[in-house]
C-alpha cells in the first residue's frame, strides 16, 4: 500500500480552506433541507405556521404561570399577614374584654352603680371590635381553608359570644343594685327583690344560648392558643350557670319569705357550742321573729327556764334508733334534742315542747351559735350593747360562750345576756348596717361548717337547700358524696367544751373508708382552778370533761372495728340510725389531753362519691383530712 507524503503545516492549512469553501458551496441533499427546513419550495404551509404559534404561545404561557405563581405568593403572603393581623387584633379586645368583665364584678359588688355602668360600656365597644374583625371576604375565605379554617371559624365564635355575654349578661347584670337585700328602717323593699327577677330570667337565658353556641365548635384540631381560649370562655360560662339557678330561686321565694302574701313568723335559736351537741350546743335562747310586707320585728324572746322539763315520757313519739343511741332524754329536755345529728327530727322535737308550752306558732327555724354570729359582725363592724360592752368579729364567742359565766352566776342573768345580745346584732341586720356582699359571705361560711340551719313548713324552701348543709340533713345515698359524721355530746353537765378541739382524718380502704377522730383538751391546771362551778359543772373534778362520741358511716356500710388510742373501745351504744352506721363511746379528757378513737367502715362502692365529713361545729375550726388511701 502507497502511502502519501506528510503535507507541510501551511499546505494542510491551504487543503482545510479549500474544503471548507467547497462545502459552503456545494449542493445540500434532501436530508439537509429537512433538517433545516430551508427546502425553497414556496410560501410556509399553514401547519409551520401554526407550529411556530405554538411555540410562540407556550413560550408566553409559561410566562404568565410563572407571574402567577409569583403573585399569588405574593397575595397568599399579604392575606395571611392580614389575617393573623386580624387574628391578633381580635385576640387583643378580648383580653380587654375580660379585664371590663372583673372591672364589673368588682363594681356591683362593691355598690359603685356608676362605674359598672361605665365597664359594661367598655366591654361593649370591646366586643364589637372583636367581632368586627372576623367579618369580611378574606375572613371567610380562609374559613374554608383546611386546618387553619377550624381555628379561626373558632376564634369567631368566641367572639361572637363574648359578645351576646357583654349585650345579654353584663350589661344588665352592671345596673344590679345588691341594695335591694339591704333592709332599711327594719325593713327590705320587696318591689326592688321582685324587680330583679325579670333581669335575672335575661341573664340566664343569655348563659344558656352562650353555652350552646359555645357547644357547636368542633374542638378537634384546634391550635393550643385557640383551644385554650375556648376552654376559657367554657369554663367561665360553667362557673356561672350553676350560681344563677340558686339565686333564680332565692329571689323567686324570697317575697313571701318576707311576708308578701301574709305575716310570717320565724324563730331564731341559739345553739350554746361551749355545751356541745350533735348539731351545735344547748339551745337556751329562741327569738319569735316577725316577717310582714318585708318588715321586720321581734315579737318575742324565749329562754331554756320557762320550759317544763323532765316529763315522765318524752313529748313526742321518738325513732327506736335515736332513743337505742341517745336515750330519751332527747324528748324529755330541751337541752337534749339538738344531740339527734338530723335538724328536721330535732325542729319535730321543739315543736312538740313548743305546742305544749303554748309559745307562738312559727312557720320555720333558723339556728346559729355565737361563732356564726361573729362572721356575721364581719359585715356590719363592731355593735354596741346596752350593758355597755362592744362585740365584735375578734371577742362575740369568747365574751358568748365563756365569759358571759365569769361574770354572771345566776341563769337567767346569763340568757338576758345573750337575749341583749342578740337584739343587738338583730338591730344592726335590719337597720342596714350590714354590707350585702360581706354578709352573703359571712352565712355562707357559717351554713358551710354546720353553723347555720334552716328548716320551713314550705316545700318549695326545703327543695332549695335539699342537700346542702343548710337543711342539717346527712345525705341517704352515696351518689354525690359519701358521707361520714362525727358528733359531739357533752356529758359533763358543764360549759366545758369550750375548751376542746376536734380533728377528723379520714383514708379511703379497697372497699370502704377508716375514720379517725382526735378530741384534745386544752385547759391547764391555773385555768380550771378558776372555773367557776357553773362552768366545770357538778360531776366532774374541775379540768376533766366527760365527752360522749357518735360516728356515723357512709350510708349503706358497716363496722369493721372501734378502738380509742389503738385499744379496742367500750362501746357505749351501736346500730342503724339515719340510714346509715352509728358507734358511740365516751372520750375522758383531763386537762391537757388528747384522744383518738378510730373506726372502720366496709361495704362502700367503688363508684360511690367522694369522702366528705360532717362533723359538730367546735368553738373554733375543726381540722378535716381526706386522704385518698390509708397509709400501710
Amino acid at each position: 500500500m502507497d502511502h502519501e507524503k506528510p503535507l507541510s503545516r501551511r499546505a494542510a492549512r491551504d487543503r482545510r480552506t479549500s474544503a471548507d469553501v467547497d462545502a459552503s458551496q456545494s449542493e445540500p441533499t434532501f436530508d439537509d433541507l429537512l433538517s433545516s427546513g430551508a427546502v425553497d419550495d414556496g410560501p410556509p404551509t399553514e401547519a409551520e405556521i401554526a407550529k411556530a404559534r405554538r411555540r410562540k404561545r407556550r413560550r408566553w404561557i409559561g410566562l404568565i404561570v410563572f407571574l402567577v405563581v409569583v403573585g399569588l405568593i405574593i397575595a397568599g403572603a399579604f392575606a395571611a399577614k392580614r389575617i393573623y393581623d386580624q387574628a391578633m387584633g381580635v385576640r387583643g379586645h378580648l383580653e380587654s374584654s375580660m379585664t371590663e368583665v372583673k372591672e364589673v364584678q368588682r363594681a356591683v359588688l362593691a355598690g359603685e352603680l356608676d362605674a359598672a355602668s361605665a365597664a359594661s360600656s367598655r366591654l361593649a365597644v370591646e366586643t364589637s371590635a372583636a367581632v368586627s374583625g372576623t367579618h369580611g371576604r378574606l375572613w371567610s375565605l380562609a374559613e374554608a381553608v383546611p386546618f387553619i379554617g377550624g381555628n379561626l371559624s373558632a376564634v369567631r365564635t368566641v367572639a361572637e359570644v363574648t359578645d351576646q355575654l357583654a349585650t345579654d349578661v353584663v350589661a344588665p347584670a352592671s345596673s344590679v343594685s345588691l341594695d335591694a337585700f339591704r333592709p332599711k328602717d327594719g325593713k327590705i323593699d320587696l318591689a326592688a327583690v321582685a324587680g330583679l327577677s325579670s333581669l335575672i330570667d335575661r341573664v340566664d337565658t343569655g348563659v344558656d344560648s352562650a353555652i350552646a353556641e359555645l357547644g357547636s365548635v368542633d374542638r378537634e384540631g384546634l391550635i393550643n392558643q385557640v383551644s385554650s381560649g375556648v376552654n376559657q370562655l367554657d369554663d367561665a360560662l360553667a362557673d356561672i350557670q350553676p350560681m344563677i339557678g340558686p339565686i333564680k330561686d332565692v329571689v323567686s321565694v324570697l317575697p313571701n319569705a318576707l311576708g308578701a302574701n301574709g305575716p310570717r313568723n320565724y324563730l331564731l335559736m341559739f345553739q350554746g357550742t361551749s355545751e356541745a351537741r350533735s348539731l351545735g350546743g344547748n339551745a337556751a335562747v329562741f327569738i319569735i321573729l316577725r316577717a310582714e310586707n318585708g318588715s321586720l320585728q321581734i315579737v318575742e324572746q324565749i329562754d331554756s327556764q320557762q320550759f317544763h322539763n323532765a316529763p315522765p315520757e318524752p313529748v313526742v313519739e321518738l325513732a327506736p334508733e335515736a332513743v337505742a343511741i341517745y336515750g330519751d332524754k332527747i324528748g324529755r329536755y330541751t337541752a337534749d334534742f339538738t344531740m339527734v345529728p338530723d335538724f328536721p327530727e330535732a325542729v319535730r322535737i321543739l315543736t312538740a315542747w313548743w305546742d305544749r308550752e303554748g309559745f307562738p306558732e312559727f312557720d320555720a327555724v333558723l339556728s346559729v351559735d355565737p361563732v356564726a354570729l361573729s362572721y356575721m359582725l364581719t359585715a356590719t363592724g363592731p355593735i354596741e350593747m346596752m350593758t355597755g360592752d362592744t362585740l365584735t368579729s375578734e371577742n362575740t364567742a369568747a365574751l358568748l360562750l365563756n365569759e358571759v359565766y365569769f361574770r354572771y352566776t345566776d341563769p337567767f342573768a346569763q340568757n338576758v345576756f345573750f337575749g341583749v345580745a342578740a337584739n343587738a346584732v338583730f338591730n344592726a341586720l335590719t337597720g342596714g348596717k350590714a354590707e350585702p356582699v360581706p354578709l352573703m359571705s359571712a352565712l355562707s361560711r357559717a351554713s358551710d361548717e354546720g353553723r347555720l340551719l334552716y328548716w320551713s313548713e314550705d316545700p318549695g324552701e326545703m327543695e332549695l337547700i335539699a342537700g346542702s348543709r343548710l337543711r342539717g340533713v346527712m345525705p341517704l345515698k352515696n351518689d354525690e358524696q359519701s358521707v361520714v359524721g362525727v358528733y359531739v355530746n357533752d356529758n359533763t353537765g358543764s360549759k366545758m367544751s369550750y375548751y376542746l378541739d376536734l380533728g377528723v382524718i379520714t383514708c379511703r380502704t379497697e372497699d370502704g373508708v377508716t375514720a379517725e377522730a382526735t378530741l384534745s383538751s386544752n385547759i391547764t391546771t391555773e385555768q380550771a382552778a378558776e372555773l367557776p362551778r357553773y362552768i366545770s359543772g357538778p360531776y366532774f373534778t374541775p379540768g376533766d370533761i366527760s365527752t360522749y362520741m357518735v360516728l356515723y358511716g357512709p350510708a349503706g356500710t358497716s363496722v369493721t372495728g372501734v378502738t380509742i388510742d389503738g385499744a379496742p373501745a367500750n362501746v357505749l351504744a351501736s346500730g342503724s340510725h339515719l340510714g346509715r352506721p352509728a358507734v358511740k363511746v365516751e372520750i375522758s379528757n383531763s386537762l391537757i389531753s388528747s384522744h383518738t378513737v378510730t373506726l372502720g367502715f366496709k361495704g362502700l362502692d367503688a363508684d360511690a362519691g367522694a369522702i366528705d365529713i360532717w362533723h359538730t361545729p367546735m368553738v373554733r375550726d375543726t381540722s378535716v383530712q381526706l386522704e385518698d388511701s390509708c397509709a400501710p
